[in-house]
């Protein structure tokens, strides 16, 4: 009868709704019809034991006896050590060869609760114990691993450093140990292609509403990469066009789903859906303003342990080497992407906005176990739009005052010079309009959100004052940060005062000041 059917519905919907809030965990049915493990047999440390993950001493045991079998075709580093003291491992593939080879930067384990990312690193590395295998690859390609970003997180399955921060929230302000030890480790290696594997969270309190009583996410992995418009046409061209069109072809062979990444935030109390990204705080595109081909991978699993854990693990592995195949299969016309990355364009955008559209949210409804879509508006930030651009600077000065900017930007991998004597500069200041303080706390901080204009002026540049020539790899990261309405730059992020602006100056000239 209908009291029954909905007394049933109730008991069903209690422990979804203990899953949403806690930890996701997925009923069996639904594993079973939807996320099948796959028939492999995977021999990193995990799936040694029933129960957990990784543990760091099982993961340097693995890395120190693959080492012992690489032929010598693979060295491990430690790139400093956690802020619990853990030396942080990274591993280098190359040969001996002095040919022009493309650079792959590979990382996870960035958030300490997705697993699957460091596995997978794992997984792949033995795979690659091959001679054969490490040959053929290392004739075009040096390779650099790093399995496992944020030990002290991961030693406790927790998304964040032990001092509270989201590393992937930390690329441009870059407080965390850690944060500054992978940037300095990454512009060392200078890569042309970085690849950051992550694990996204399917079950979330908000889709509780959607569905008869709640949905999960169907997409076994989603691809982030960067709308901004910043970015150079041929470096985003390549990602989605080569990279990304040949990892989808992977996981269809394979029978796994994906998507663009999307997710659901809310804002003044409204559910709102983002496709993609814009924001040079996270890696893919902070990576991609720096002229590498640049994207991160989500696979679904944040708060589902052990459910999966093979599936997820093949997932990351099988995105990897399609990665690494198709850069093996495709060195010049990755070269020629790069070399025309370098050719910057006569203007630079400060601001921009994010395409509206109707979208059908395709996706699992839990308590019938099938696909349904769901009507929903996104705001696509891979069809961005410039609300405001500037003329773009040969070279941003910045006065000695303001070092601790200086010290940032040459982090972030930029190359600074100084200013021999003192000089008179017709220069662009800028001046600041308006000044608001977020309501939105963000990484222990609430950010200041301007509005500024500039305006033309001779000034004193004093001797030691710091220049950011503007053509070099990494100068759209100086846009990024120096521009006072960037979305992530020093100005929002609290690294200087609105104040402080006044101190960093425009320089249009093709001679050096």
């Amino acid at each position: 009868n209908v009291s029954s059917f909905l007394l049933m519905k109730i008991l069903f919907y209690i422990p979804i709704f203990v899953a949403y809030n806690l930890v996701a965990q997925q009923p069996k049915k639904l594993t079973e019809k939807f996320f099948p493990d796959f028939d492999i047999e995977i021999s990193t440390p995990a799936f040694q034991k029933k129960k957990g993950f990784t543990k760091y001493p099982e993961m340097m045991d693995f890395l120190n006896d693959f080492i012992k079998k690489s032929h010598g075709l693979c060295q491990m580093e430690f790139i400093g050590t956690s802020q619990n003291g853990f030396k942080i491992p990274i591993l280098y593939f190359s040969n001996s060869s002095k040919k022009e080879k493309i650079k792959v930067f590979f990382m996870g384990g960035l958030h300490g609760n997705e697993p699957a990312s460091t596995e997978g690193m794992l997984f792949l590395i033995s795979k690659l114990i091959s001679a054969d295998t490490l040959e053929k690859m290392l004739s075009e390609i040096d390779l650099a691993i790093l399995p496992m970003a944020n030990i002290d997180g991961y030693q406790k399955q927790d998304r964040y450093a032990k001092n509270g921060l989201d590393l992937n929230r930390d690329q441009t302000k870059l407080i965390a140990p850690e944060s500054v030890l992978i940037k300095k480790t990454v512009n060392k290696f200078n890569p042309d292609v970085v690849v950051d594997f992550h694990e996204y969270k399917p079950y979330r309190a908000d889709f509780v509403h959607f569905g008869s009583f709640g949905i999960t996410q169907k997409y076994d992995a989603m691809f982030l990469y960067s709308g901004n418009l910043n970015v150079s046409p041929s470096i985003r061209n390549i990602t989605e066009n080569l990279f990304v069109k040949n990892a989808q072809q992977v996981l269809d062979k394979n029978n796994l789903t994906h998507h663009n990444y999307f997710r659901s935030k809310k804002y003044n109390k409204k559910l709102q859906f983002n496709l993609g990204g814009i924001s040079p705080r996270s890696s893919a595109t902070n990576y991609a303003l720096a002229n590498c081909i640049s994207i991160l991978m989500e696979i679904r699993g944040v708060g589902l342990d052990r459910v999966s854990f093979n599936r997820r693990v093949m997932t990351t592995f099988l995105l990897a080497n399609s990665y690494l195949e198709t850069t093996l299969s495709n060195s010049e016309k990755i070269k020629s992407a790069l070399e025309k990355a370098k050719k910057f364009s006569d203007s630079v955008v400060v601001r921009s906005y994010n395409t509206k559209e109707e979208f059908n949210f395709s996706t699992i409804d839990v308590y019938e176990r099938k696909y349904i879509e769901i009507p929903i508006e996104v705001n696509n930030a891979l069809k961005s739009n410039p609300s405001k651009k500037r003329k773009r600077p040969t070279f941003y000065i910045i006065d000695p005052k303001l070092e601790k900017v200086a010290e940032k930007l040459e982090l972030l991998g930029l190359d600074i010079s100084k200013t021999q004597a003192e000089k008179m500069l017709n220069v662009e200041i800028f001046n600041i309009e308006s000044v608001k303080n977020s309501n939105v706390l963000f990484e222990g901080f609430y950010p200041t959100v301007v509005s500024a204009s500039t305006k033309t002026e001779n000034i004193s540049i004093p001797k030691g004052a710091f220049v950011v020539n503007m053509n070099q790899k990494k100068s759209n990261l100086a846009v990024e940060t120096l521009e006072p309405e960037a979305i992530a730059g020093f100005v929002r992020y609290n690294v200087i005062s609105p104040e402080e602006t006044k101190y960093i100056y425009r320089f249009h000239s093709n001679l050096s000041p």
